[in-house]
């Protein structure tokens, strides 16, 4: 496995010098400039065809993914995968954007960007790919281990071993949160989804690290929106809570401890967890009319501390 992996980390590094990637302290080299002047032509006259993420293939941790590979501008990226479906692009001030490009077949793959300086991305051709992950149905990228999303769900247990010195969480249920292998660049997350009750496996890929980041991580609700309903005439109200890091990314996988207050005075405990998109899920069912109140507590979740400071902590909402 070794010898096969070092070969195939040659092989890759071979097709990056020739279409003009290298690291990012590289970025502004020659070769590299007219690839991105290529993208632009192939653009402009149309006379390319534009690509989409491969559908199978192999991922060499902390290196490449299919198509692609880490140290990628933005412009090169988008050269071999198309436009992407949607961005976020560095309108917010230490924003690491990433943009989305779909899969034949169905998944996403998301590109996570930064300046070519080191900096934040600015949304331009030059920023630089430094962490590339994908969704649960792009289920035919293959790492070097063995490890695609399709096993990763059915035998978390398994994932751990092919990954031996990987840090591993384990959510407030027991259950396995995520695997990261910081020498190797590669994560395996568990994400429990409140609508369907189901539990996603999302992947990724980064720059190898020594240790894990010594940097201390942040959450906060960034939005509380209550809305209430009639269903078969009985009122429910439902309230969602969005987490979001320091960085203006989705925290999934985090503890949202809440509570609820009824007209009456009286509170209820609540607690739920964030999706992949970083929300989490109340609701009140059979309630009467009056003004409801959720009150957020705590945000819990392994290495990051809740920023209560700047986050939103109440809404209420009146039935009539």
């Amino acid at each position: 496995m070794l010898n096969f992996k070092f070969v195939l980390g040659l092989f890759v590094i071979a097709i990056l010098v020739l279409v003009g990637c290298s690291d990012p302290e590289h970025i502004n080299s020659p070769i590299q400039e007219s690839s991105v002047n290529l993208h632009s032509l192939s653009k402009s006259s149309g006379q390319l065809e534009e690509e989409a993420p491969p559908v199978e293939g192999i991922v060499v941790e902390g290196v490449s993914v299919p198509g692609i590979a880490l140290g990628f501008t933005r412009a090169q990226v988008e050269y071999t995968y198309g436009e992407p479906q949607w961005c976020q692009n560095g309108s917010t001030p230490g924003d690491q954007a990433y943009c989305s490009f779909p899969v034949d077949g169905g998944g996403q793959v998301n590109v996570h960007y930064r300046g070519a300086d080191g900096g934040s991305a600015n949304g331009t051709p030059d920023d630089v790919a430094f962490k590339i992950g994908w969704t649960e149905a792009v289920s035919g990228w293959t790492t070097t281990a063995g490890i695609n999303t399709t096993f990763a769900k059915e035998s978390p247990g398994d994932v751990i071993s092919a990954y031996p010195n990987a840090q591993v969480v384990y959510n407030q249920f027991g259950n396995i949160y995520s695997v990261i292998d910081y020498p190797l660049g590669i994560e395996v997350l568990w994400i429990p989804d409140f609508y369907t009750g189901q539990t996603h496996v999302q992947m990724a890929i980064f720059y190898s690290l020594p240790d894990p980041p010594t940097t201390e991580n942040y959450s906060r609700v960034a939005s509380i929106n209550l809305a209430t309903k009639k269903i078969r005439g009985k009122r429910q109200v439902e309230g969602f809570v969005k987490v979001l890091d320091d960085q203006n990314q989705s925290v999934p996988g985090a503890n949202v401890i809440a509570h609820w207050t009824f007209p009456s005075g009286t509170t209820q405990a609540v607690e739920g967890v964030t999706s992949n998109t970083g929300n989490a899920f109340f609701e009140l069912i059979n309630v009467p009319r009056g003004k409801y109140s959720l009150t957020i507590e705590d945000v819990v979740l392994e290495g990051y501390t809740f920023d209560s400071d700047n986050s939103i902590l109440s809404k209420s909402i009146n039935i009539r």
